[in-house]
């Protein structure tokens, strides 16, 4: 320690050292920055030395590839220090360097999910050999794995190694922000027999400065934030990769040296930001949640927040970015662009402040996984029985639920469909599943998730990033040549090849904002709920709101005034619709859409807060509310889901029995549970709306369903436009509306449809 300038472990080092080196199994929680990875990779380094272990010993695995390049040497200073070495293998590491690695392989293995699934199925790795000595994984961030289908893949593969290497391997997972730590335990335990402990160590209280405003436009934010950024080093996060190029174009000028960094800008161009930004005096970084995670660029000044996010989890890995250093504390300025967001991000502090984090809820009866694992398993193992598929599988959390008769439907499905061939006892690739995931589109079976398609921007032999190609097939040549702006810059078009994905570029003056498919925020019934209390009851918000922005919350509680009630909804009247104000978030609201949908027979926009209809009466409206308690929610909920879903939201739905896609679709656009917990527990004007309790159970035990309030990555999963959002000039400036209550009414009806 002392060689690293340290006098003395922290207390989750100490711990953590304690539980590793007992042969357990931990979950390991500290803030970011918190020194959770040497708490894990010293005692692991120790038990190499110790054991004797042979190369590969341990597991370092990320959930994206910055991540790994961030910890790469920190991890080899540290093994190097003891005579051990580290390797680093994702998809940007070249062929030959790969090879070197498996003829003379390192003790630590810092990898993706995706690249270990290479290294199972490749011709290329004799992956018993290579992970034969394995005896310890480590997965950093692991609350980003846990909750989506990269999660389910890496709990899978952990369990495939594990019959590789023939040992109960120690599983230990890192993470800064999670409100179910001991689910997590559960997840990453799998078929491990070693005893699970959660290192949670007393943490002091939380100094944080806090800032809340509400601002015309991004100039106006832009204004803002370079006040605060000039001679200092920021990060200012913004909730997509469009809003990211507008905010740094706003920033041009501003006399701070400003950086892009979101999924779609070339990789070179985000080295060069964190490398640049690292040393940096009077910089700035503009960036999506591509910095959210962990990724050291060195001690910050400021975190800036443009709107709000969608969970506190991810407010507080944000936040979490700064007050690293002695004396210093943690600080984020939120420039809030509409009302929503500003109660929002009231509503998020508050949540935080209080000490409440969003839990994280594992898939459970993820058969599109499996399919996935199938398809795997035959290439691993050159052909596999049906009947040995479970016990490779079956241990791991989203496959507990999943029995024999289960997996038999899904191979019948697979082998009818041609995906799978099944021939004297053993399934092996078939037709259709080599034109799917085989030959060209190989590389289809690394991962579990799709990109949409996308065009690789170039400038020469420089690669810029990457662009949508609908964005580019949706413009019209007779405007003149396309000109967007890509990582800061501005580009024009010069030649397009769709067969080859590329986009062929020159230097602009100016050029547009490209789109990216994506879907509307979808918030969760906590956080709205923490909205809806924002506005019944004043809280801290006071110490952090400007005087601007405390004028526009106060005329949000004016315009809410009798209209809200804690535990209950209101069916509101605004003559030319109507609008019942839930505060239960959108997966939920989508679900009861459809139900008021299939009762009225006229259409029900959604919202985060509310729903509207342009149609239905008060009367219509509150008949139908209270007959929601009749209806055929396990129908209802697959019909909806089907007809939000028009495109794939599984690359393995082609292998999908019909009731296993109804249930896929249902958990990821609806949330099934929650709305019957909502149906069963609130009041529309003092009555109680109730779920018949036989119905209720029917469809928890028969489909089990879990709450999914994540939007899946699908165009067609919008469910409805909004009303354009009433801007700040028009919240806080009363005297240009001469009848208030007509205003306020307006107000409400745009704000509940914010999603």
């Amino acid at each position: 320690m002392t060689e690293l300038g340290w006098r003395d472990l922290r207390p989750v080092q100490a711990m953590t050292i304690d539980a590793v080196l007992d042969g357990a199994n931990a979950v390991v929680l500290a803030p970011t920055a918190g020194g959770k990875t040497e708490a894990a990779i010293f005692p692991v380094l120790s038990q190499i030395l110790s054991e004797e272990r042979q190369p590969v010993s341990a597991l370092y695995i990320c959930p994206i590839k910055a991540l790994l390049n961030n910890q790469e040497s920190r991890l080899r200073q540290y093994a190097r220090m003891v005579g051990l070495d580290v390797f680093k293998w994702h998809g940007d590491v070249s062929a030959s360097v790969k090879d070197r690695f498996r003829r003379d392989p390192a003790h630590i293995l810092m990898t993706t999910p995706e690249s270990i699934e290479v290294m199972l199925i490749s011709a290329k790795t004799d992956a018993r050999a290579l992970f034969g000595g394995l005896g310890t994984v480590i997965i950093d961030e692991v609350h980003a794995f846990a909750a989506d289908d990269r999660g389910a893949h890496l709990v899978s593969i952990l369990e495939r190694l594990t019959a590789f290497c023939g040992r109960d391997l120690q599983r230990i997972g890192l993470s800064a922000t999670v409100g179910n730590p001991q689910v997590i335990g559960r997840w990453l335990q799998g078929s491990s027999r070693r005893e699970s402990r959660l290192v949670d160590p007393p943490r002091p209280p939380a100094m944080r400065d806090l800032s809340v405003d509400l601002v015309e436009d991004i100039e106006h934010a832009a204004r803002g934030i370079a006040q605060r950024a000039r001679g200092h080093k920021s990060l200012v996060f913004v909730e997509s990769r469009a809003r990211a190029e507008k905010v740094a174009q706003a920033l041009g000028g501003s006399g701070v040296e400003v950086f892009i960094h979101h999924s779609s800008v070339s990789r070179a161009d985000r080295a060069l930001a964190e490398e640049r930004f690292t040393v940096g005096t009077n910089t700035a970084i503009v960036a999506t949640s591509t910095m959210e995670l962990g990724i050291d660029v060195g001690d910050l000044d400021y975190v800036m927040q443009v709107e709000a996010p969608g969970s506190v989890a991810s407010f507080l890995q944000r936040l979490g970015r700064t007050g690293r250093r002695a004396g210093t504390r943690a600080s984020c300025s939120f420039f809030c662009l509409t009302p929503e967001t500003l109660l929002q991000a009231v509503a998020l502090l508050r949540l935080a402040e209080a000490g409440w984090v969003e839990d994280v809820v594992p898939a459970e009866g993820a058969t599109h996984v499996l399919a996935h694992q199938l398809l795997a398993l035959t290439l691993q193992e050159g052909g596999i029985s049906r009947h040995q598929v479970l016990p490779w599988l079956a241990e791991a959390w989203p496959f507990a639920a999943i029995r024999a008769p289960h997996l038999h439907a899904l191979i019948n499905t697979m082998v009818e469909r041609d995906i799978l061939y099944e021939a004297d006892g053993l399934l092996s690739l078939g037709q259709q599943g080599e034109r799917l995931y085989g030959r060209k589109n190989f590389f289809e079976l690394y991962a579990v998730f799709s990109a949409p398609p996308t065009l690789r921007v170039q400038h020469g032999r420089e690669e810029v990033g990457f662009v949508s190609a609908w964005f580019v097939q949706g413009h019209d040549t007779k405007d003149g040549p396309l000109c967007f702006r890509l990582g800061g810059r501005a580009w024009r078009v010069v030649h397009v090849n769709y067969g080859r994905g590329t986009l062929d570029v020159a230097p602009a003056d100016r050029g547009q904002v490209p789109s990216w498919l994506g879907t509307g925020s979808v918030l969760s019934r906590p956080l709205c709920q923490a909205m809806m209390r924002a506005l019944l009851t004043p809280g801290p918000e006071a110490a952090w709101l400007t005087p601007y922005a405390a004028r526009a919350l106060a005329e949000l509680r004016e315009g809410y005034e009798g209209v809200l009630e804690e535990g209950s909804t209101t069916l509101e009247d605004h003559g030319a619709e109507v609008q019942w104000h839930t505060f239960a978030g959108g997966a939920i609201n989508r679900l009861l859409a459809a139900g008021l949908e299939s009762l009225t027979g006229d259409k029900w926009v959604v919202g985060n807060l509310s729903l509207r209809s342009k149609v239905a009466g008060i009367v219509k409206a509150r008949d139908a509310v209270r007959r929601l308690r009749g209806l055929d929610w396990e129908a209802l909920a697959t019909a909806a889901a089907h007809d939000l879903a028009r495109g794939r939201i599984s690359k393995f739905q082609p292998c999908l029995p019909q009731d296993a896609e109804d249930r896929l679709l249902a958990e990821r656009l609806l949330d099934v549970p929650g709305t019957l917990r909502f149906l069963g527990s609130v009041r529309v004007g003092g009555e109680r709306i109730g779920v018949e309790g036989s119905r209720r159970g029917d469809i928890s035990a028969e489909l089990h369903w879990v709450q999914v309030t994540s939007a899946p990555l699908v165009e067609s999963a919008r469910w409805g436009r909004s009303a354009p959002p009433t801007s700040a000039r028009d919240v806080c400036h009363r005297r240009r509306h001469p009848r208030p209550c007509l205003r306020q009414a307006r107000l409400r009806a745009h704000l509940g449809a914010g999603c």
